[in-house]
């Protein structure tokens, strides 16, 4: 079941050595690395952390959860549409960008996301 997470902090797996206050984004489930851009950045670590550590990760923005209505992989971008469900791939004009998924899902499944800080 999805927690909540309104405390802004959350913690990441790290697969190399992360110094503390650097931007991050989603590099697989559950999982972060230091951003290469700002694009889908979604917070800074508050911590320096080694390689293959766990890391404190403020986010810009408290998470979120939805319900997929197809496939949504860790890392990109996900858009809800009007079912009130979210995708993983942009579908029509009606298609709203929502965040950055923070674990991957299929059809059912609840799926984290961290809103997108811009838009």
């Amino acid at each position: 079941m999805a927690t909540q997470n309104d405390m802004g902090i959350r913690s990441f797996a790290f697969a190399s050595a992360i110094t503390a206050n650097t931007l991050v984004n989603i590099s697989g489930d559950n999982a972060a690395q230091a951003a290469s851009t700002g694009a889908n950045a979604i917070g800074v670590v508050q911590n320096d952390v080694a390689a293959g550590q766990q890391g404190a990760v403020k986010l810009f923005f408290p998470s979120q959860f939805g319900i997929v209505s197809a496939i949504v992989t860790a890392g990109n971008t996900v858009f809800a549409v009007t079912s009130g469900l979210i995708l993983g791939t942009y579908a029509n004009a009606s298609t709203v960008t929502l965040g950055v998924a923070i674990n991957s899902g299929v059809a059912g499944d609840v799926v984290e996301y961290v809103p997108k800080f811009n838009q």
